[in-house]
């Protein structure tokens, strides 16, 4: 009788026993299933990867590994903003040096083109604005009704003479320092999305940069001022008239002073406009330059402003000879943004706010090109 019950308490032993080693095996099993290859090498040894204590501890963890300086570069992943990449940011987040990408390759591979449905969306239409009066081969808005005879003021001489021996001659400054671009372009926008920054990598300042490199490239020397000049938004066009003012004085030789802009435009029913145009193969945003006017003497400050507007015309038309279609109808209005600085003050707006910051780099270096072959051209 004691051996049978002995047997018996044996058998029960070997029986859990066996039970534990299923459970196991199974849990086991199904944690090599969802690691896939990763758990073959991790069996082999052949990764830094540690097996989870127990296949439910892994299933409970629902955040991703923290980064580290092993992450892989350049990784598509949703962020709040949209698109947005694992890893350092370089040269503007991952971007190509020259901040290019082909014209139809702007959504990068992984980068989904369909919206989160938890999310509110709008689409994005991609668009070449053009129209307006006609002066020579491009054309002008003038919204101003003050009868100024465009084709006659494009032959008149600006008041700007750039030497190009690399004394400070051009001020690039962002009134809107902290305007952003988007780092993708997938057919749509969230309405939540950020459309203000202080990356300078992704703002007004990257399309900024590529305009100074592509002026210093032909000798002509530039200061690009970067302060931020809309912490507080209003008020932003004081603060920016001090940094002109600052850096006239430090370099007295500067003629053109640059306020790069980017754009909005959103209609009625929540589509937001995305000027482009190619450029070589390659997508660009188109750019609008503004030219202030007072012929009536409202701003009383302004008595120059067809300085000015001679300059931009034949900036307008260098740009429709080199690059057919990257300049928008200049925009001839009756406001002022602190022109009135210098006889070579121009306002420019780059994209908006879906446009790429790939694209807007782009504009930022052929507005460059454009602005050098005038201004070296200038007696």
């Amino acid at each position: 009788m004691q051996i049978l019950r002995r047997l018996c308490k044996n058998l029960v032993i070997l029986a859990c026993a066996a039970v534990c080693i299923w459970c196991a095996a199974e849990g086991l099993q199904n944690w090599a299933r969802d690691r896939g290859g990763e758990a073959l090498l991790f069996a082999a040894g052949m990764t830094g990867t540690e097996a989870p204590s127990s296949p439910a501890e892994s299933a409970a963890s629902p955040e991703p590994p923290a980064e580290s300086a092993a992450s892989p570069q350049n990784v598509p992943v949703w962020s709040q903003d949209g698109l947005s990449y694992g890893g350092a940011a370089q040269n503007g987040a991952g971007l190509p040096d020259d901040g290019v990408v082909p014209f139809h390759s702007d959504l990068l591979p992984g980068a989904s083109s369909t919206p989160d449905p938890a999310r509110s969306s709008g689409p994005v239409e991609e668009l070449q604005l053009d129209g307006g009066q006609q002066v020579d081969s491009f054309y002008v808005r003038d919204s101003t009704g003050s009868g100024t005879d465009l084709a006659a003021e494009l032959l008149e001489e600006p008041d700007v003479h750039i030497q190009a021996d690399g004394r400070v001659e051009v001020l690039i400054y962002h009134t809107h320092t902290s305007e952003a671009y988007s780092l993708s372009s997938p057919g749509f926008y969230y309405t939540d999305m950020e459309t203000r920054t202080q990356n300078q990598d992704m703002s007004v300042v990257a399309a900024g940069e590529e305009l100074a490199k592509a002026l210093e490239a032909q000798g002509i020397g530039v200061v690009h001022d970067k302060t931020v000049n809309d912490g507080v938004y209003n008020g932003s066009y004081s603060r920016s008239w001090e940094v002109i003012q600052s850096n006239l004085e430090k370099y007295p030789d500067i003629q053109v002073t640059i306020d790069l802009h980017r754009d909005s435009m959103t209609t009625e029913a929540g589509v937001k406009y995305k000027p482009t145009v190619e450029v070589d193969g390659r997508k660009a945003a188109q750019a609008m330059m503004i030219a202030g006017c007072d012929f009536d003497g409202s701003w009383g400050d302004f008595p120059d402003w067809k300085q000015n507007l001679r300059l931009m015309l034949r900036v307008q038309q260098k740009a429709q000879e080199l690059y057919p279609g990257l300049m928008r109808p200049l925009n001839f209005s009756n406001s002022k943004y602190n022109m009135n600085a210098t006889h070579g003050s121009m306002l420019i707006e780059v994209g908006t706010e879906v446009t790429t910051v790939a694209e807007a780099r782009y504009t930022g270096k052929l507005v460059g090109e454009i602005l050098a072959e005038t201004l070296k051209n200038c007696p």
